[in-house]
């Protein structure tokens, strides 16, 4: 199961204390602490996420924690999906569920779609964005509805691009890289999703016995990068990491193909289709093991950069600066020495 940066749990539970709930007694529930939620080295399980959410939920009534002007008693998300799952399109489902929130929730938000010959755009605005300051819930809000627009189609949804309507935030822009995978635009007038207009000429290939299924799961199929349940991409990571050792050498592209039984182009193929390849899988692991090394130990960096792959300290400073737009260094001083001291070798 993949898991999440402590960012968005310490978040999920703002909402809760600012309404006067004892967010120490949400975490306890789902077997967490504030000194690790709070700790920016610390990843936790998607699963711990979606039942700390679910917690926080019925603890205020309000599907939308907190964060916006008005509360969203819980199951109005579920009743607007099976206002939609007869439509032809993804895209008429998906302009009927805008309008859903626009007739139920419209003291709370906007949300609008405009389209060209090959887009159609997504956008969210909220009407008291002081509820919302590190924009937490707005990011939620907009991966819900791109995993349900992926869900419905029973593919990854291909955006042209992401743009927020606020500055690139230092400390977790790597992340929504991984949960957007576009060309990102900041301090943007508004915040939307653009899709790809053929995409969602695609029927719905779900059911309401399905639908029934996922929501019973909820939030926990919007808590993870919109991927098949079975996809290709899920299958190379768990193959890569089952064998999982320092220094990191990962095995060639046809090794892998081999060991899910499938070509070497079959594999390119299905990658690409989920809008992902071999190397971007195998960056993504480097980088998870380097972010958690740099914060949670004082290992030198050249060292964690040979332990993921890179013989050159400058190589492994040149991908990091791509993953997460600052130096080994640079990253480590100003989230590690913030928060906490590292003081572990191991």
């Amino acid at each position: 199961m993949p898991t999440s940066s402590s960012h968005y749990f310490k978040e999920t539970i703002k909402g809760a204390e600012r309404r006067g709930i004892d967010a120490d007694l949400l975490l306890r529930d789902v077997g967490l602490t504030r000194r690790e939620v709070f700790d920016p080295a610390w990843r936790g399980d998607v699963t711990l996420l979606a039942r700390l959410v679910q917690l926080v939920w019925y603890a205020l009534d309000d599907e939308h924690m907190g964060f916006l002007a008005r509360p969203a008693k819980p199951g109005i998300f579920a009743l607007m999906t099976h206002t939609l799952i007869a439509e032809q399109s993804v895209e008429q489902a998906l302009r009927k569920g805008v309008l859903f929130y626009n007739l139920t929730q419209h003291e709370s938000m906007e949300m609008a779609l405009s389209k060209t010959p090959t887009t159609v755009r997504l956008e969210i605005r909220f009407l008291e964005p002081d509820l919302d300051p590190t924009h937490y819930f707005l990011e939620f809000w907009a991966t819900i509805w791109y995993r349900l627009v992926g869900w419905l189609a029973g593919g990854v949804p291909p955006l042209r691009e992401a743009t927020f309507s606020y500055p690139r935030p230092a400390h977790y822009a790597h992340e929504l890289a991984y949960i957007f995978r576009c060309p990102h635009i900041f301090d943007s007038t508004a915040t939307t999703l653009v899709f790809d207009r053929e995409f969602l000429q695609k029927p719905i290939v779900r059911d309401r016995a399905e639908l029934k299924r996922f929501l019973s799961l909820a939030p926990l199929g919007f808590m993870t990068v919109p991927e098949d349940e079975f996809s290709t991409a899920r299958q190379v990571r768990a193959a890569l990491l089952a064998g999982h050792a320092l220094p990191l050498n990962f095995p060639p592209l046809p090794e892998v193909a081999r060991q899910l039984t499938m070509t070497e182009q079959t594999m390119r193929r299905r990658l690409r289709d989920e809008s992902t390849s071999y190397r971007a899988i195998k960056e993504n692991i480097r980088r998870d093991i380097a972010v958690h090394r740099l914060l949670s130990t004082s290992m030198a960096v050249e060292r964690i950069g040979e332990l993921v792959g890179y013989r050159e300290a400058r190589a492994f400073t040149r991908a990091f600066k791509q993953w997460t737009g600052d130096s080994p260094t640079a990253y480590r001083d100003r989230l590690a020495k913030q928060f906490r001291t590292p003081d572990s070798e191991a």
